[in-house]
C-alpha cells in the first residue's frame, strides 16, 4: 500500500512554504493549531521563554558508509524551552526516512559545535554495518551486534514496529526471521533516548 504524497504547506506565519521534515503543528485544542515552520516556531519558543536566540539553517551534508554507499543528511533546529534540538535525517522518496540522529544542548549553546559533534556521531554510526547480505540466507545479522531505530510500519495500521537498521527498513517479520538463526540464544534489548549514542 503506497502512502499518498502529502501537499506542500505554507507556514501560517512567514507563509513561505516549509521545507520537507521542517513542519510543526503548534498550539493547542483549545486555541486550535497553526502550521509552522522550524524558523517561526523558533523564533515564537525564543519570544516567549526571553531567550536569545538566532535560528541557524545549516544546508544538507553526504556522507559515505562503511560499504561505499552515500547518503545525504539534512538538518533542522528545534527550540523546546530551555534546550535546543538538532536533529539530522535523510529524505528518501521526499520524507524523512533512513538513518536519523539527534543531538541536545542547553538553548543558548553554539549551534556550530553542535553542528559538529552530530556530524562526528554520524560518521561513526556510517562506519558500522550491522547487517550483512548472504547469497544462500539474505538479510542476516553481523557480528551479533545490531543497533537501530524503532519506527512505525505505515503497513500495519501503526500496530507493528518498523526497524531501521544501517538506514534501510526492516520489518518485524524480517528481523524475527534474521533472529531465527540464534535459536536457542539469549539476547539483551537495550532502548535509549535518540538523543544517546548506542
Amino acid at each position: 500500500m503506497k502512502r499518498a504524497k502529502p501537499a506542500p504547506l505554507s507556514c501560517d506565519t512567514c507563509q513561505q512554504v516549509i521545507a520537507v521534515g521542517d513542519h510543526i503543528s503548534y498550539g493547542s485544542i483549545e486555541s486550535g493549531y497553526r502550521q509552522l515552520c522550524g524558523r517561526c516556531f523558533n523564533e515564537e519558543i525564543a519570544r516567549a521563554n526571553g531567550i536569545d536566540f538566532t535560528h541557524v539553517q545549516f544546508d544538507p551534508i553526504e556522507m559515505q558508509d562503511a560499504v561505499g554507499e552515500r547518503h545525504q543528511f539534512h538538518f533542522r533546529v528545534r527550540l523546546l524551552g530551555d534546550r535546543v534540538i538538532l536533529e539530522s535525517f535523510e529524505l528518501c522518496a521526499g520524507e524523512p526516512r533512513g538513518y536519523k540522529f539527534q543531538a541536545v544542548a542547553d538553548a543558548e549553546a553554539d549551534l556550530f559545535g553542535l553542528l559538529a559533534q552530530l556530524i562526528e556521531r554520524i560518521r561513526r554510526a556510517l562506519s558500522v554495518r550491522h547487517l550483512k547480505e548472504e547469497t544462500r540466507f539474505g538479510l542476516s545479522i553481523a557480528d551479533f551486534l545490531v543497533r537501530g531505530r524503532i519506527a512505525w510500519d505505515h503497513t500495519k495500521d501503526r500496530r507493528m514496529p518498523l526497524l531501521v537498521i544501517d538506514g534501510r527498513e526492516v520489518t518485524w517479520e524480517q528481523f524475527g526471521r534474521m533472529l531465527m538463526s540464534f535459536e536457542g540464544w539469549q539476547f539483551k534489548l537495550e532502548i535509549r533516548d535518540m538523543s544517546e549514542e548506542i
